[in-house]
């Protein structure tokens, strides 16, 4: 369920940015995508928590080669800032010590920021508003799973549909 959410959220980002580019709500610039690629980065360390180290690159390599099927322009940025911020996200919370939620905390302070100054730059130039729109956009979005987080897993919910 976690690799699912995990890439399911990276294309769905790629998606948007594709076909979006920069927007601007309530005053605040930030690639399309932002707000669902913030999720990534907890993902992607519950992803690690259940596969390990070396099935979390396998994991991150399949969502970049999934980047390199949409824009091709915003390709090389999308993978720059990702193996970059991944890498972060990943040293970070590897080496850190507490709990699964404080880790996803610290990783994430440095490798969202990160993420997106390297996205922006590559992709759309030094367009400072949507760097910290994104950055804030990003940070808010990985707040969100948080919540989701009990024992180092993402809780899961059933649900069940009877025909009436």
């Amino acid at each position: 369920m976690s690799v699912v959410f995990y890439l399911g959220s990276i294309i769905l980002a790629n998606v948007l940015v594709h076909s979006l580019g920069l927007v601007t709500v309530l005053g605040l610039t930030f690639p399309a995508g932002a707000a669902v690629i913030g999720l990534t980065f907890s993902a992607r360390d519950v992803v690690q928590e259940r596969f390990g180290t070396f099935g979390c690159w396998v994991w991150m390599l399949v969502a970049s080669l999934i980047t390199f099927a949409f824009n091709q322009q915003l390709a090389l940025a999308s993978v720059c800032a990702f193996f970059i911020a991944e890498f972060s996200d990943w040293a970070i919370y590897s080496t850190s010590r507490g709990g699964l939620q404080k880790r996803l905390l610290l990783s994430n302070l440095v490798s969202i920021p990160l993420d997106s100054v390297i996205f922006v730059l590559l992709a759309f130039g030094p367009v400072w508003p949507a760097m910290l729109g994104q950055t804030i956009i990003k940070m808010l979005s990985s707040l969100l799973v948080l919540p989701l987080i009990k024992n180092g897993k993402i809780r899961t919910y059933q649900f069940s549909f009877q025909r009436g």
